[in-house]
């Protein structure tokens, strides 16, 4: 080869090696210096096998001896095929036969693309850093939401969530032409309560009220803390209006033995009305009004026991 050609290939950014027919290296460029630290005039005229021990596997041969006798063109992957040259980076190899007076010669092409697997590498670091970010979104967009549609103390759906669902039960009772009842609670006596044992305590019997409704309502029933010591428990799809009393009857189940908090063992009771769309109101509002003159009756007819009416 010219010495033109010489400083051509010697100043490209890639490996280039030239083999006989023989597999013997008949050129080596600079680049190949750098990455191997071998120096051209060190192995020229040795098999590529001596030299790069690696080659000597089956399938380079196999490849080797494919480009010189048929022409194909084989490529390698660094994805696949690590270590060709050294431990630390990867390298993409081209074979491809060049003729020159009727001789055969195996041009290498080794094009390094360490950059690119360390930019996949990265690229995949941040996907799933983003993931793991977007996850964290979507758990503090649940915290968030739980915040906006519970309540803080107790769990319960507040009032903000109180009013969007039973707007949609309300519209759902209208197409099915079912019965939507409404049971509105109080707890008895729940000032003398806060005044005798203090606000921390009255706090720990909001809870153990909320969860004693929770365990007495139905699966599609919704428990709901109104305000203060109110709460407000949407009964859907119902076929008739006594079917209400199958809750009822669990929470004064509940609220027959006498519980402990903070030591202290306390009777609880609770007073609730009872009302109906359609047969007592057309909307949410006038069945909370109807409900809640139901049950300050209820209060007023037992007194400390917990007791439900519906106002006729």
């Amino acid at each position: 080869m010219n010495k033109l050609l010489y400083q051509v290939l010697d100043n490209l950014n890639e490996g280039i090696v030239l083999l006989n027919e023989e597999l013997q290296i008949i050129y080596w460029n600079y680049y190949m210096e750098d990455i191997t630290n071998l120096k051209r005039y060190d192995i020229l005229n040795q098999p590529i096998v001596d030299i790069l021990p690696n080659f000597s596997m089956r399938y380079y041969l196999d490849a080797f001896y494919d480009v010189i006798e048929q022409g194909t063109i084989r490529f390698f992957s660094g994805a696949i095929h690590k270590q060709m040259l050294n431990n630390s980076d990867h390298f993409n190899l081209k074979m491809s036969r060049i003729e020159n007076e009727d001789k055969h010669f195996i041009q290498l092409e080794f094009m390094n693309v360490t950059s690119q697997f360390n930019q996949i590498k990265q690229l995949k670091s941040y996907v799933n850093k983003l993931w793991d970010t977007n996850r964290e979104l979507k758990e503090k967009e649940k915290i968030i939401q739980k915040l906006a549609y519970h309540d803080k103390l107790t769990g319960a759906a507040n009032r903000s969530l109180f009013y969007e669902v039973s707007a949609s039960l309300l519209l759902q009772a209208k197409r099915n032409k079912t019965l939507l009842g409404l049971i509105f609670c109080d707890v008895n006596k729940f000032k003398s309560i806060n005044d005798t044992y203090g606000h921390e305590f009255g706090d720990k019997v909001l809870i153990h009220i909320s969860q004693l409704l929770e365990k007495s309502a139905r699966e599609s029933d919704m428990v709901c803390r109104y305000g203060g010591d109110e709460f407000v428990i949407l009964l859907p799809e119902m076929k008739d209006v006594d079917n209400y009393k199958v809750v009822a009857s669990r929470i004064v189940k509940l609220t027959r033995k006498p519980v402990k908090i903070q030591n202290i063992t306390i009777s609880l009771s609770i007073s609730g009305g009872i009302s109906f769309y359609p047969i007592d109101a057309e909307t949410i509002d006038q069945l909370l009004v109807k409900a809640d003159a139901a049950m300050y009756a209820a209060k007023q007819q037992k007194g400390t026991e917990t007791y439900f009416y519906r106002m006729e």
